[in-house]
This record gives structure tokens, C-alpha cells and sequence, in this order.
């Protein structure tokens, strides 16, 4: 009896950590995710799934999870529930700038000569080199 209620026990601990390992994989990304797919969790429906959307498009990929407490209508204890549901994908944290910010970074380190060169001073462009302090 007492090793029949051992084994149950295991079957119940692996089935337990089974289901859990399959919910993990399968988290809806924040980023990606449809309205349809948004309404599938607890505790969203249509209007917070669209509340989602309208942040997401308004404020740019979520960064974590836990950013969705700025989403109206989504507070603490409601996190709480839908964190294991849901995941925010790797490409999140790339820093988008918009190419002309980028340029006007390139152009204003160009113009006041903020460049470090690590190199032989033969590679560093003539109207850098007057500015090059020799190392002894």
C-alpha cells in the first residue's frame, strides 16, 4: 500500500512538472501576439486585448512582462495570473533608432572629434592625427 502511494505521488510530481515545462514553452509572446490570441488568457477580453495592441503600436515592444502593469487595466494581482502565459521575445531589446538620429550622432562625434583610436597612427585619418598624443 505504502509503495503504491509512493508511485502515485511520482506520477503526480512528474505529470505536475510535465505540464508546467509545456505551459513554459509555449507562452504567448507579448509582441507578436493577435487580439484572438490575447483573449485566449484569464482575465482578458476584447477591450484589454485591444488595450494591449493600442500600447504595444503606441509605445513600441514591450520590453518585459511585467511592463503590461502601464497597460490600462491590467494591475498587480491580474500580472500575477498571466505571467506564466506569457513571454517577451529576444528581439525586444534591440535599440531601435531611427537612422537619422543615428546620423546626427555619426556627424556631430565627426565634427568635434570624438573618436578613439586604439590603433597604429598610421590608420588614423590625416585631420585626426594633430590631435594624437604619443604613448612612451
Amino acid at each position: 500500500m505504502c509503495k503504491s502511494l509512493k508511485i502515485l505521488f511520482l506520477i503526480f510530481l512528474f505529470l505536475t512538472f510535465l505540464s508546467n515545462f509545456s505551459c513554459a514553452q509555449n507562452r504567448i509572446d507579448l509582441n507578436k501576439a493577435t487580439a484572438e490570441e490575447l483573449e485566449s488568457l484569464p482575465g482578458i477580453g476584447p477591450k484589454i486585448a485591444k488595450n494591449i495592441i493600442e500600447y504595444r503600436e503606441k509605445f513600441g515592444p514591450f520590453k518585459s512582462v511585467k511592463e503590461l502593469l502601464e497597460v490600462k487595466g491590467i494591475g498587480p494581482k491580474k500580472l500575477k495570473r498571466l505571467k506564466k502565459y506569457l513571454k517577451v521575445g529576444e528581439d525586444a531589446s534591440i535599440l531601435e533608432i531611427p537612422k537619422d538620429e543615428v546620423l546626427e550622432i555619426y556627424y556631430y562625434r565627426d565634427e568635434k572629434g570624438i573618436i578613439h583610436y586604439t590603433h597604429f597612427p598610421e590608420t588614423v585619418p590625416e585631420k585626426y592625427k594633430s590631435s594624437l598624443k604619443r604613448m612612451k
